[in-house]
């Protein structure tokens, strides 16, 4: 995983290892710390996606929320954040996003 352009998560390194494409498949829900911030790695209908994991709206963890019809929906106030632009088209509001590779 790198920062994507529009991040200011400072790295040592340009991606970050977290885990197998099997493994992280697997738990479907993967979290880790990059400098100091949390970040949400997704596996979803084989694609993968990673976001910040602390919402934009009301600092709930997006970890905590599901994926329907191709969002991540935040279980705070149910803010829907589209998989791959992290655009929420009601509040015209972006989650942080992050480039994945496999």
């Amino acid at each position: 995983m790198t920062d994507n352009e529009s991040s200011d998560l400072p790295s040592p390194q340009p991606w970050h290892l977290v885990g197998t494409v099997a493994d992280v498949t697997k738990r479907r829900k993967v979290v880790l710390t990059i400098a100091g911030r949390q970040v949400l790695v997704l596996a979803h209908d084989g694609g993968f996606f990673a976001f910040d994991n602390i919402c934009v709206h009301r600092d709930r963890e997006l970890s905590k929320g599901v994926v329907l019809n191709g969002k991540l929906v935040c279980p705070g106030h149910q803010w829907a954040f589209e998989l791959g632009t992290g655009w929420e088209s009601v509040k015209h509001e972006c989650q942080p996003t992050h480039a994945v590779r496999t």
